[in-house]
């Protein structure tokens, strides 16, 4: 099996006991398979961020990219980075400077804790120990008034790429067999869910049997 947008829609009748009927037409089946991969990347993301080990089944996700930096011209102390087009989620980072050295350790902090950081005499953005915050297409780096940034060294998840609707012998995600296999389980599922069908308890239990062993 190649695991075709068709031949996966097909499967799922098959899982759902549709064979013949239309009542999960392609776009409907695709939206929701679409929404089952967020959330099965979503689940191996947090595994990564527990183990620091990049699972098999996203793998093929899982790049790396060396963002060129420049002076923010909103502030000149700071720096920013593109993030790049394909990003979804972030793994790793890492700050090269313009003597080839390396920081430390580099903290992604969100928003709200951004200026408190600053302001703590503990928490400075030093040359080790820079600060980095994420807007929604830009890093923006403080690695204090001594070091120059040359680039953030990036692993990243990128986002899946599906076929569309006019792409039936298009493979339906960019994942394994066996991550497709899972996905389709829990679309299978969310579909069960919204048309109220009896066998929605089953079908979460086992989906839900299967997460914690990941847990």
């Amino acid at each position: 099996m190649d695991y075709t947008l068709s031949e996966v829609h097909l499967k799922l009748k098959q899982l759902s006991d549709k064979m013949g009927s239309d009542y999960f037409v392609l776009p409907v089946f695709l939206n929701f398979f679409e929404t089952a991969t967020y959330d099965f990347v979503g689940e191996r993301l947090k595994i990564i961020e527990k183990t620091q080990e990049i699972t098999d089944d996203i793998r093929t996700l899982v790049g790396s990219a060396l963002l060129n930096v420049a002076v923010n011209p909103n502030d000149s102390n700071t720096y920013v980075s593109s993030i790049p087009t394909d990003y979804h989620a972030l793994v790793a980072q890492d700050v090269i400077y313009d003597d080839s050295s390396r920081c430390r350790r580099s903290d992604l902090i969100r928003n709200a804790e951004y200026n408190i950081a600053r302001n703590n005499p503990n928490k400075q953005p030093t040359k080790q120990y820079p600060l980095i915050l994420q807007y929604s297409d830009l890093f923006e780096l403080n690695c204090g008034t001594t070091a120059t940034p040359q680039n953030i060294k990036l692993i990243y998840c990128k986002k899946p790429s599906f076929a569309t609707t006019g792409e039936p012998s298009t493979r339906i995600v960019n994942l394994p067999d066996q991550s497709i296999e899972e996905i389709l389980k829990i679309t299978v599922t969310n579909l069960f869910s919204k048309t109220a069908d009896e066998r929605t308890q089953t079908q979460y239990q086992l989906q839900e049997t299967y997460r914690k062993v990941f847990k």
